[in-house]
């Protein structure tokens, strides 16, 4: 598929337009990074906004809105990302995001953060279970000693 805008998706067969954004999506995606960024330094991993990946045996292409991955994963396309992380955009409902974080796990990302800037609140999927979990800061196993407050995170929208 071309990298190209509006990026694309490619889910079981079919091409789908992935969300606009709006502006307070874009704001949430590039705090999380910068954050994640922060506490790469010194540790080995890499993180991006947008990048595409191979997931599943179909193949299925998906766009997470931040990634993250181990410094041991294989950089390109073909790897799942370590963590991934979905932001509601306008027109998304959180149940749709849900059932993408856990197509996620399914497909060998380790975690999956869902951020909702409507209602300011997110889920962490990881380990055993199958559903996602409230919470109010964003960690991860795989990011040992990270964490986010929501507080914090949400701040952003308030400047």
């Amino acid at each position: 598929m071309p990298e190209e805008k509006p990026y694309l998706e490619y889910v079981d067969g079919v091409v789908l337009q992935k969300p606009m954004p709006n502006e307070e999506h874009s704001q949430l995606a590039l705090e999380v990074g910068y954050h994640i960024r922060l506490w790469l330094r010194g540790r080995k991993g890499r993180a991006g906004v947008e990048a595409r990946a191979k997931l599943g045996d179909l193949p299925n292409y998906r766009l997470p809105d931040v990634s993250f991955w181990k410094g041991d994963v294989p950089s390109g396309d073909q790897a799942p990302p370590t963590l991934a992380v979905e932001i509601r955009s306008p027109g998304q409902t959180v149940a749709e995001l849900r059932r993408k974080c856990e197509f996620l796990r399914r497909s060998g990302v380790e975690t999956c953060w869902l951020v909702d800037p409507v209602t300011r609140t997110a889920e962490v999927f990881e380990g055993r279970k199958k559903t996602g979990t409230p919470v109010t800061i964003l960690a991860a196993q795989s990011l040992p000693g990270f964490e986010l407050a929501l507080s914090d995170l949400f701040a952003i929208l308030d400047d």
